[in-house]
């Protein structure tokens, strides 16, 4: 430089020595001097010249090349090699597991490159170092204060960027070294920091630097003012969209306008029109005028928008129902369910009240008690059609949210009604029936408890005024028929029960089973397989099979599945022969189609057995019979219980012990006997628990039996709870039990007087083929039970297999 450059430049003597060292080649980047970088390089050349440069001086060689030349490096042929690279710094060399380093760069100085002094295994270049003159003077000293005046500006657009950065550019003495800092900002592109590399005069590198600011600089601006600009046309959307609104008006005066109508018309026209109460009709023009007010582009526009089709798709006007005709809703009835003849009843009284009172009776909350594939939801199908009503169903198993019932706020993103607001949208009636099925499966966390939500849908004196948290406003619910189903009392609420008429529905028994195949489930899934009438058949002694060996439930879904099982082996038989194929399936052909039975069911003892007396049992898949074993051991006047049996049979069993020796004198047994003697009591299957009251006359027969020697009759079952003065208490699930005694063979059931009230209601059947007799206390017990002779006492004959899972109630 000269004096006439107005600047003065002070020119350190640089160094002229060459220097060979390990050259690394970087693509896409450049690293400038006094700046440190972190990279992650993997094996190549440049790999193995940085290992070389830690074991000696750690300085290497950089040069900056674009990503497509980065290939020609990695072979021995020499290429071109650029005019100016830079010496670094190796600060850090860690290696990682995945065969790459972890390294730090600290540029040192520009480099003069001359060329390779070495190729393989890596690249050694000779080069001249080259020290950035300083530069002083008023025009370095103007120029260095307006590119930092320019990069505190440009940083004020940057709120990420730390002031921290806008300090040390500052500090920052020399024009070279200041170009270079500011080139690692955003602003510069590869090509431009390697423009600058090349510039070895440090006025013209940070004359060129101040050119690039300029021109970002310019950009931010215009950004922010384009951004100003479109803040103040949104604030003029609104005074924009009713002027639109006028002009579209005044086309529409002149005839001019060929559009579809206006979103916001056509609400108007749908509010006028809706067949609703007032308070309805003032909810939505009070939502219709916020959305007129806000505007159709407004982010609220979308919420107000589906809240007003929310009350416009509700069924809001009464609707005229269908004449009840009570023949032909028992007819109904009858075609779709076999039996169940007491719910039929209690359904049309409710019918036939209805039509008495008509809308001022208040419908009635019914919930349907009982085992799974009895009929339940099927029920509330056929009670809509008999009533010509629409039917819709909503499962609450699993259901823990408050707001899957009464709906979501609007206030949360994405809200939505409650299930019970969807359900009469999707009905389109205001008085479907509405099964609200697996009531006793609902749940509660910190969401809230679907239970509480449920009062007041199901009170009749307040759901003519529900509040859905999404509506809020008023839905009358007083139409709708709700009928809930329930495997189980127990885990649904008492202030919820207490809202519903229970209407228990217990399991069918094994005529109606039959009954339901041969008029229902053969006849249906025989249609579903594509079989005809003459193709297919099952005797009845088939499905009486199925029902004993191959199904164990209270209801028919098991049943329905092996028919269909049957039909799809009758089907292939028919679809690989073109010739007139007939599938008749007997009792002996089930094996052969369907495997070894799975199930067998209790039976009466081959002959009069000491010790071994039969009981029946009650289980949520029907009823069944159970043998209870006594065995007199000579011991120590010990009580054995085995069979896996509850506490409360083994209480039963404490009992019955304790009633025998109290009345030991009059049963003929020494006083001696309890001391020599010890009593073991087994029920067979012991891998099945068994528990309940119910086994106590059993047990004491047994036990009186075995000491007495007397034998217990073969036909006589029965059930009973005693006390330790020999009483029998009630009992339930006396229908199943005796329809399990009449299937077994037995004669005479024996069950507490308390019960005879209930006699009745068992099946014509059983109380003509089944002598029942109802007892008082232990001593008509065994007056009926016990053989008048006296036998050597000898080991019980084994009891037949009981079925699983059996529970004495």
């Amino acid at each position: 430089m000269t004096d006439t450059d107005q600047h003065e430049v002070e020119i350190t003597e640089q160094s002229t020595t060459e220097r060979t060292l390990p050259l690394v080649i970087l693509g896409e980047m450049v690293i400038m001097p006094r700046i440190p970088v972190p990279l992650q390089v993997g094996k190549g050349k440049s790999y193995r010249a940085m290992e070389e440069a830690m074991e000696g001086d750690k300085e290497v060689l950089l040069i900056f090349v674009p990503e497509s030349d980065i290939e020609g490096f990695k072979g021995n042929a020499p290429q071109p090699l650029p005019p100016v690279g830079v010496i670094a710094r190796l600060e850090e060399f860690a290696k990682k597991s995945d065969d790459t380093v972890q390294i730090i760069l600290e540029g040192v100085s520009r480099a003069e490159v001359k060329d390779y002094a070495q190729t393989d295994p890596f690249y050694r270049v000779t080069c001249v170092p080259y020290t950035d003159p300083e530069v002083e003077g008023p025009e370095a000293e103007a120029l260095m204060g307006e590119v930092k005046s320019q990069v505190e500006e440009i940083i004020s657009y940057m709120p990420d960027v730390s002031q921290e950065a806008v300090a040390f550019v500052k500090r920052i003495t020399q024009p070279g070294h200041l170009a270079d800092v500011v080139a690692y900002g955003p602003s510069f592109e590869f090509q431009d920091r390697l423009e600058l590399l090349l510039t070895l005069d440090p006025m013209e590198r940070l004359h060129k630097v101040q050119l690039e600011l300029s021109h970002q600089l310019e950009l931010l601006r215009l950004r922010q003012k384009i951004q100003s600009e479109t803040k103040d046309a949104l604030d003029q959307s609104q005074k924009e969209y009713f002027l639109r609104e006028q002009m579209k008006a005044i086309r529409r005066e002149l005839g001019e306008d060929e559009f579809d109508e206006d979103p916001v018309d056509e609400l108007k026209r749908k509010i006028l029109e809706l067949d609703a109460p007032d308070y309805v009709k003032e909810a939505a023009t009070h939502e219709l005028k916020r959305l007129i007010q806000q505007g159709m582009n407004s982010p609220e526009a979308g919420v107000i928008r589906t809240y007003i089709d929310w009350i416009l798709s509700l069924p809001w006007a009464k609707e005229t129902q269908q004449p009840i005709i009570l023949s032909e809703a028992q007819k109904i009835l009858d075609e779709d369910h076999f039996g169940l003849n007491k719910v039929k009843e209690r359904l049309i009284e409710y019918l036939a009240v209805r039509k008495l009172a008509g809308e001022k009776m208040r419908s009635p909350i019914l919930c349907f008690v009982g085992p799974p594939g009895v009929g339940k939801t099927s029920l509330g199908k056929s009670i809509a059609r008999a009533l010509g009503r629409q039917f819709v169903r909503a499962s609450l198993g699993g259901v823990r949210d408050e707001a899957e019932i009464r709906g979501h706020r609007r206030t949360y993103i994405g809200a939505m009604p409650g299930r019970i607001i969807q359900s009469l949208k999707t009905a389109k009636s205001n008085q479907p029936v509405f099964i609200l099925d697996e009531i006793d499966k609902l749940g509660a966390d910190f969401r809230g408890d679907p239970t509480s939500a449920l009062l007041e849908v199901l009170d009749p004196e307040q759901n003519n005024t529900f509040s859905d948290h999404y509506m809020e406003i008023p839905v009358d619910l007083s139409q709708v028929i709700f009928i809930a189903t329930a495997n189980q009392l127990d885990p649904i609420p008492m202030p919820l029960r207490d809202r519903m008429e229970i209407i228990e529905i217990g399991g069918y028994t094994e005529d109606e089973k039959l009954e339901i195949a041969k008029n229902f489930l053969v006849r249906k899934q025989r249609e579903f397989h594509g079989l005809k009438p003459e193709q297919f058949t099952v005797t009845d002694e088939g499905l009486l099979k199925l029902i004993r060996a191959y199904t164990r439930e209270a209801g028919v879904r098991n049943l329905e599945r092996e028919i269909a099982a049957l039909c799809r082996k009758a089907a292939r038989r028919v679809a690989d022969t073109e010739e007139q194929v007939k599938v008749a399936i007997d009792a002996k052909d089930v094996p052969d189609y369907l495997g070894p039975e799975r199930f067998s069911f209790g039976s009466a003892e081959a002959k009069d057995e000491i010790g071994v007396a039969t009981g029946a049992a009650y289980t949520v898949t029907g009823g069944d019979l159970l043998q209870f074993e006594v065995l007199p051991l000579h011991g120590k006047g010990e009580l054995r219980l085995t069979g896996q049996l509850g506490d409360v049979m083994k209480e039963s069993a404490m009992a019955a012990m304790s009633y025998a020796r109290y009345r030991s004198a009059d049963f003929g047994i020494p006083a001696s006997y309890f001391e020599d003697h010890s009593i073991h009591i087994h029920v067979p299957e012991g891998a099945v628990p068994k528990d309940g009251p119910s086994a106590g006359i059993t047990l004491t027969t047994a036990l009186v039996s075995a000491m007495t020697g007397r034998a217990v009759r073969k036909d006589v079952a029965m059930t009973g709870e005693i006390t330790l003065r020999g009483k029998i208490l009630p009992i339930g699930g006396l229908k199943e039990k005796t329809l399990a005694a009449h299937r077994a063979g037995i004669k005479t059931f024996l069950l507490p007087q308390e019960n005879a009230k209930d006699i009745v209601e068992l099946p014509e059947k059983v109380r003509k083929e089944l002598e029942l007799i109802p007892v008082e206390n232990m001593d008509q017990v065994l007056a009926i039970a016990l053989r008048p002779q006296i036998m050597a006492v000898t080991p019980p004959t084994p009891a037949p297999i009981p079925p699983p899972v059996i529970t004495v109630a």
